[in-house]
């Protein structure tokens, strides 16, 4: 197993991690559902990209971990009032779009190397 496999599969459990605490702080309801399907979603996405692009995969992922750190903090202890619904339609739509975007990208390179 090479160093960039395990730095990868490090990061891979740390984002798994957090994004089990972050639904299960909450409760489990229809609202969590939605947002562990994101993070799902995040997860499988940067898993496909790993094997196409080892190195996009694991910066994409760092960078999934930091905004869903922040998210995920301020959606479990600063949710009073109505903005848990803000810090949760951030985390849905930033993981979406992070991860559509991101197997958009696989796929166009898959595609590449296939008729070169």
């Amino acid at each position: 197993m090479r160093l960039n496999d395990k730095r990868f599969g490090i990061a891979w459990l740390v984002l798994l991690i957090l994004a089990i605490v972050s639904c299960m702080a909450e409760g489990w309801n229809e609202d969590t559902v939605l947002l562990s399907a994101a993070y799902m979603l995040s997860l499988l996405s940067t898993w496909l990209c790993h094997r196409v692009r080892p190195r996009a995969a694991l910066g994409n992922l760092i960078v999934m971990i930091a905004y869903n750190a922040i998210l995920s903090y301020n959606l479990v202890f600063n949710s009073r009032y109505g903005a848990g619904l803000t810090w949760w339609l951030f985390a849905l739509l930033l993981n979406a779009i992070h991860s559509i975007g991101l197997l958009i990208y696989t796929s166009t390179i898959r595609f590449i190397k296939k008729h070169n």
